[in-house]
């Protein structure tokens, strides 16, 4: 074939076909196709004509793209001129599924357009996520569609077979069975029942099989701190709807885990002051570096990590904890703070809840859920079962260590990429090399998966059937919502497979567990309601109240001298999986507002006193390597502490995620701890230009964002309306709107600034990715962006978020000055663009005062450009803008209209809540209300009565459509005034 290729290179047009029909006239040619393609020979007899070498052509393609894929079932098909009857052109269709972050479920729906997945959404009945999503649930569709995906069987770095696979694999599998080798298996955190299943199987069949897990951002802290006390280990479910007060303890209970979409909806959802009903809880931070939910409490304490376990150990002490009254003066922070803090928690009682974070140790877990029980809040604001995933034989340094022992003879590797996130003391590539057979099954032909004797490509989770538990055990299910792209593996195909059933149907493996799980002659019924509504009735863990078995231990010695150096997920790019997810690159970080590039983050005293600017570059070096890395100065940092966020420096990721930022688990200590001390810095003379979009379309006006305390809005109910004597008037007509009027409102009390509404903004139109050379120029294409103001000391700045889309103004800026009137407004108050009238003055651009509008100075959407969107990842409802045009937010008009055509359609007025915007469907804490404005009881009519409601920019005149509910904080009045005390005058 390399000869057939390079006899027709360069050829083209009459030219190509004349080479192809002297190629079919002779000998040499004849001879290749019997020693090449023996099975084709009844396609041809003597001569291949130039028919027949047409055909054969073909069907060498099809078998040369088949042979590292997994044949498929044979099906009957039916040409789609025949459509069935329920499927309708142009109509999307909903499918209920799930989704895995770290082996735990989270339950959407996806939209799919004639067979093909564009959008998912939050699944509202599901418990994990009540219809809302994160970034990373959005970004998936964009990973569905990767051309960098893994498409073929890989051995030793070339292309293999299915079945020479299966032909070594029946080979291992007898030495196994005798018990003459050892298998090992290595996967990430497993919560599904039915490959958990099908690893005890492997187990029984040989005996000598050992399973480890490796969880990169998480070390097993928050089980050994439940064993400590309670004597077993107990998994922690918070119930914040409980709450009154709520300590969280470098836990980011808003952006990270499991249940932080939980978390995020039932926190923020009792902080809207101007509601009858309104009993706002208070919030409480102490955090190692800031995150959203530092930025969203009422109180926030920077603190290094290491000394968060003797905050909690002196407030256990205060608070009358046995086994901690000498911990009482071991205070890292003032003892004043924390009197009041253990005042507020012991007035609470059982509606208090101290929530600690998966990095640090399991002692300060152990503290804790000591903390709890001693305030009664076990039972009520925090539950306990048992732990969702089940326990493995190990973790990832046992597996390093028995193979460096050579107790490794097999190892099958799921789902995971040790070589690239395990500690770089582990040496876990090195010792990888001595096993004899290694298989890695992943998404993507990564670092490990370079590394292993064989890779099978994987399944991505729009295209699988599996099931997993949500983090209160609700078993939930996957169902594909595409045919396999590239011919993927499920995992439990893998193991399946490994067990001596090869080539099994990954939807009846899954199938045959729940049968057995769910026996009674209902099955089918119970299995199609659940595959209906995403999830299993019934399976959900039972909540109950362990006993205290012991004393908690006390915290470990803090060096509260040197440098301390400490990890943390990336908001983005999680464990570095989604790496080569351009959504996910692009997507500004909640509060560096970063992308595509990384950095450590040091507080700007640390960068007064080493003379450090931003993205001045630096060399970390601990327990003997170094790691250089630019710098970002972030306030509200530790003084001594730098945060380097895991999930970058990949050099296997794929053409969009290599080689951005550098890898911090290379520094990481080898027992698994997210804090390490004794680390030096070292000034280096070069910058890096890093791509943040803080400074980028900044706005000139006062009052962007208002905010004031509790006390004050008792007091000052209307603090956020202007003082009007009269209306102004404006030199533009008045029009009515008969039908509808759409408007939204933003409440600043909710939104925690996760940015999932821009990432779901991104999915739902269409935008372009641009790269970071773009977005360092200040052109980004985001239609909806999250500005992040800091107010007071830079040490201890308290941290705002503000979303700010089109605003749709009544008396629109950007409208007059068009040339073309490409830019209008609705007969229902849409500010509309016109893209096939634009022709990029950029005037409305330099004329609106929001700077919402974006501008393709490129063609970000052809295929041949390196960062650019499959187009079967586009919506169809949404045009795919070019070169030269100017966009911004529609207010969803496709989904506007689909929405009146359906009432139409039914005869029927179109109810509230019935129409959602991507950036509202999306929102975990219901920050934002859109509807009809002409409904005076529509929940954004509401919303727009409210005292707290102001308009960005009024002045200005211009009426927009969306507004603001300015923001209350509750703080704690004894540490208010403390405050006040200690601040300069």
């Amino acid at each position: 074939m390399a000869a057939l290729r390079r006899k027709l290179a360069g050829r083209s047009g009459r030219h190509y076909w004349r080479s192809l029909e002297e190629l079919a006239d002779s000998d040499d040619f004849q001879r290749l196709l019997e020693e090449e393609f023996p099975r084709l020979a009844p396609l041809w007899e003597g001569r291949v004509s130039r028919r027949g070498l047409l055909g054969l052509m073909a069907a060498s393609l099809a078998l040369g793209g088949l042979t590292g894929c997994k044949p498929q079932p044979e099906e009957r098909i039916a040409p789609y001129t025949r459509r069935p009857e329920d499927l309708l052109p142009g109509r999307a269709r909903w499918y209920a599924s799930t989704l895995p972050l770290d082996g735990y479920a989270r339950g959407v729906l996806v939209k799919t357009f004639q067979g093909r997945p564009v959008k998912v959404e939050g699944n509202p009945e599901h418990p994990a996520s009540l219809g809302a999503t994160d970034s990373i649930a959005q970004a998936e569709i964009l990973g569905l569609y990767d051309p960098d995906r893994s498409q073929t069987i890989r051995y030793q770095g070339t292309a293999g077979s299915d079945a020479a696979f299966l032909e070594q694999l029946q080979a291992q599998r007898r030495h196994w069975a005798a018990g003459e080798r050892r298998l090992c298996l290595l996967t990430g955190s497993l919560t599904s029942p039915s490959q958990h299943a099908l690893i005890e199987r492997l187990k029984r069949l040989y005996p000598s099989t050992r399973w480890y897990r490796h969880e990169p951002l998480a070390n097993g802290a928050a089980r050994q701190g439940t064993r400590q006390l309670f004597g077993e280990p107990r998994e922690a479910r918070y119930r914040l709807d409980r709450a009154r007060v709520i300590l969280d303890l470098d836990a980011d209970m808003l952006g990270s885990g499991p249940a932080k979409l939980v978390h995020a909806r039932h926190a923020m959802g009792r902080r809207r002051p101007d509601r009858e009903d309104a009993l706002l809880n208070r919030l409480y931070s102490v955090e190692s570096t800031p995150s959203i939910t530092g930025a969203s409490s009422d109180h926030r304490l920077p603190l290094a990590a290491a000394e968060v376990p003797a905050l909690a150990a002196a407030l256990a002490a205060r608070l009358g904890v046995p086994g901690m009254a000498d911990q009482a003066e071991n205070s890292p922070v003032d003892p004043a703070w924390l009197d009041a803090l253990a005042e507020d928690l012991r007035r609470a009682g059982a509606k208090a809840v101290v929530i600690p974070g998966d990095t640090q140790p399991a002692a300060l877990h152990a503290l804790a859920h000591a903390i709890n029980h001693h305030l009664g809040a076990a039972g009520t604001s925090v539950e306990y079962s048992a732990p969702v995933a089940p326990a493995a034989d190990g973790d990832l340094a046992d597996l390093s260590r028995a193979m460096g022992e050579g107790r490794v003879d097999a190892l099958l590797m799921l789902n995971v990429n040790p070589v690239y996130n395990a500690p770089a003391g582990l040496a876990f590539e090195e010792r990888l090399a001595r096993v004899p057979f290694s298989v890695h099954c992943g998404q993507y032909r990564d670092e490990t998966g370079r590394a292993a004797l064989w890779h099978l490509p994987a399944a991505h989770p729009l295209e699988s059937w599996d099931d997993a538990r949500a983090f209160d055990g609700t078993v939930s299910l996957m169902q594909p919502t595409i045919v396999p792209l590239f011919g993927g593996y499920t995992a439990q195909q893998v193991l399946a497979a490994f067990a001596g059933r090869y080539r099994a149907d990954p939807r009846e493996l899954v199938r045959e567990h729940w049968r057995q799980a769910l026996p009674g002659a209902d099955f089918e019924r119970h299995w199609h309601s659940a595959l209906q509504q995403g999830w299993i009735d019934g399976t959900a863990l039972p909540a109950s109240l362990p006993t205290l078995r012991n004393t908690p231990p006390p915290p470990p010695p803090t060096d509260r001298d040197g440098l301390l150096l400490q990890w943390r997920a990336d908001p983005a790019l999680h464990d570095g999986h989604y790496a080569n997810n351009g959504w996910l690159q692009e997507l500004p970080r909640p509060l560096t507002q970063l992308t595509w590039d990384g950095a450590a983050l040091i507080s700007p005293a640390l960068a007064e006193r080493e003379g450090l600017s931003e993205g001045q570059r630096v060399r970390l070096t601990l327990a003997g390597r170094s790691l250089d890395t630019p710098v970002w100065i972030q306030p509200g940092q530790p003084a001594r502490a730098i945060t380097l966020f895991l999930g970058q420096g990949r050099r296997d990721a794929g053409r969009v995620g290599n080689g951005v930022g550098v890898n911090a688990y290379r520094l990481m200590p080898d027992h698994g701890a997210f804090a390490a001390g004794g680390v030096t810095l070292e000034v280096l003379g070069d910058r890096a230009a890093l791509a943040s979009t803080q400074q980028h379309h900044n706005m000139a006006g006062r009052d962007l964002l208002r905010e004031t305390d509790l006390a004050h809005f008792q007091e000052e109910p209307g603090f956020a309306q202007p003082d009007r004597v009269e209306e102004p008037i404006s030199l533009y007509p008045e029009w009515d709107y008969p039908d509808h009027a759409w408007g939204m409102s933003i409440d600043l009390n909710s939104c925690i600034g996760c940015n999932a509404c821009i990432t779901a903004c991104q999915a739902e139109n269409n935008i372009p990715i641009v790269g970071p050379e773009e977005v360092r120029r200040g052109r980004e294409m985001h239609w909806i962006r999250v500005d992040r103001y800091y107010a007071g000391p830079l040490d201890d700045p308290s941290m705002h978020f503000q979303p700010v889309p089109c605003m749709h103004c009544e008396k629109a800026p950007c409208e007059y000055v068009c040339p073309v009137e490409a830019t209008q407004h609705s007969s229902e108050g849409l500010n509309e663009m016109i893209y096939n009238r634009c022709v990029g003055t950029r005037y409305c651009s330099q004329n609106c005062p929001y700077k919402v509008r974006r501008f393709n100075w490129y063609h970000y959407t052809e295929a041949t450009a390196e960062l650019a969107t499959p187009a079967a990842a586009h919506n169809p409802d949404v045009t795919v803008r070019s070169r030269g045009v100017m966009e911004k937010c529609t207010y969803c008009v496709q989904r506007i209209n689909q929405a009146e055509t359906d009432a139409r359609n039914e005869d029927r007025p179109l109810e509230d809540g019935e129409l959602r915007t991507a950036c509202q469907q999306v929102c975990p804490s219901e920050a934002i209300e859109f509807g009809d404005l002409n409904d005076r009881h529509s929940a954004v009519s509401r919303a727009k009565a409210s005292p707290l409601n102001y308009a960005m920019l009024e002045e200005l005149n211009t009426r927009p459509r969306t507004t603001y509910l300015a923001g209350v904080r509750n703080p704690n009045p004894a540490i208010q005034a403390l405050e006040a005390r200690e601040a300069p005058a």
